[in-house]
């Protein structure tokens, strides 16, 4: 039976704010006419970029819900445009995870594959731990 990996929902609702408050400061700095000097504006100007910046970072990982499905045999990476992906265990070089962000990576011996943000791991870890010699855990 497949499983399924997910994208944390939370960050949905982070990256809705964060793209409603980059809209609402970029308005912001366009409609205002008078700053009180010229480092107010300066800072407005940059700061419209960093988060028109971190909008971007977010939203490249929640693209897809669910990004992969696993069993005991291999790893299957969901793409919207292309067949989707299949990975042997033992194609892997070494898998790692990082609880901060959530963030899972596998690579293998041509390319490395990113997924931030992803719960229902624990499984796919301990498949991993098993599976794969090189991992960091």
């Amino acid at each position: 039976m497949k499983k399924k990996i997910y994208i944390n929902p939370a960050i949905y609702l982070v990256f809705i704010i964060a793209v409603v408050g980059a809209i609402n400061f970029g308005k912001r700095s366009i409609i205002t006419e008078n700053y009180l000097n010229l480092a107010q504006q300066i800072a407005t100007y940059i700061f419209t970029i960093v988060l028109i910046w971190s909008v971007y970072w977010i939203g490249k990982d929640i693209i897809k819900p669910i990004p992969l499905t696993y069993d005991s045999k291999e790893i299957i990476i969901k793409r919207y445009f292309k067949r989707n992906l299949v990975i042997s265990y033992k194609d892997i070089a070494r898998a790692e995870y990082y609880n901060r962000y959530m963030r899972l990576e596998i690579h293998t011996k041509d390319k490395k594959y990113k997924f931030g943000f992803v719960v229902n791991t624990k499984e796919l870890i301990e498949i991993l731990k098993k599976k794969v010699k090189n991992n960091n855990f």
